[in-house]
């Protein structure tokens, strides 16, 4: 399936699944509160069918490839932009998708000014949910090197252990390799809610009615997301160059 197939489908279940835009909504809200104030543009990567724009003011939206709801064309691991020239750098959905992280955030510790943040909404592999995206049609490979490069070319592949590996399990390597950018923030989100709605492609276990109790009972069961969780929110903050 192509990358614009896949997006025609996303677009397709955003309209068709109030649920779905809800659970997103709020996410995005989430993501607006994270961006950083500072001089330049704010850019999402492999922003499919652009919906953030609706809730992050002056986004731009690109992908790896021209499709109908991006702005620009942009390789988020060949940026084309200068040295300190951007605000942010938004991803949803997309780090795991990367063949190349490292050269990725080499990129982003280039182009971002100082107090600028990448911020981005990824999967998140706990026990739970790593039992249950072992049934998803990505990969999942938690025993990989969250750094490493791969020679797929294809947009749509990705290990779903990526961001885990990276930003928890290696952090370690990931602040020696990138002192520049450091993790300011770290958030586990979604216990039962987006699970249960079958996201994009899944049929929804979740009736409508029973949003609000169920977020309620997230709230209350928080202290067992590292257990449970499958989704987080990564938050990288530009430093100023040291003198």
């Amino acid at each position: 399936m192509t990358l614009a197939d896949t997006l025609l489908e996303h677009e397709r279940a955003w309209n068709e699944r109030p649920l779905l835009r809800r659970i997103y909504g709020e996410w995005f809200d989430l993501i607006a509160t994270k961006v950083a104030s500072v001089p330049g543009e704010t850019i999402e990567l492999g922003s499919g069918i652009g919906r953030l724009r609706d809730h992050v003011s002056g986004l731009v939206t690109s992908d790896v490839e021209p499709t109908p709801w991006a702005d620009r064309v942009v390789d988020a691991e060949l940026l084309p932009y200068g040295d300190g020239e951007l605000a942010n750098l938004v991803l949803v959905d997309v780090f795991h998708h990367l063949p190349r992280p490292a050269a990725f955030l080499d990129e982003a510790r280039r182009a971002l000014a100082p107090g600028g943040r990448v911020v981005m909404l990824e999967p998140y592999c706990s026990p739970l949910s790593s039992l249950a995206y072992r049934l998803h049609h990505e990969r999942l490979e938690l025993d990989a090197d969250g750094f490493a490069e791969t020679e797929s070319a294809d947009p749509l592949d990705a290990n779903l252990a990526q961001t885990t590996l990276a930003f928890f399990r290696q952090r370690a390597e990931y602040a020696r390799r990138w002192p520049e950018l450091p993790i300011v923030e770290e958030r586990l989100l979604s216990l039962l809610v987006y699970p249960l709605s079958g996201g994009f492609t899944r049929r929804s276990l979740l009736p409508a009615a029973l949003y609000r109790p169920l977020g309620a009972l997230e709230r209350v069961l928080s202290p067992l997301l590292r257990l449970a969780a499958f989704r987080c929110l990564v938050v990288l903050e530009r430093q100023p160059p040291t003198r």
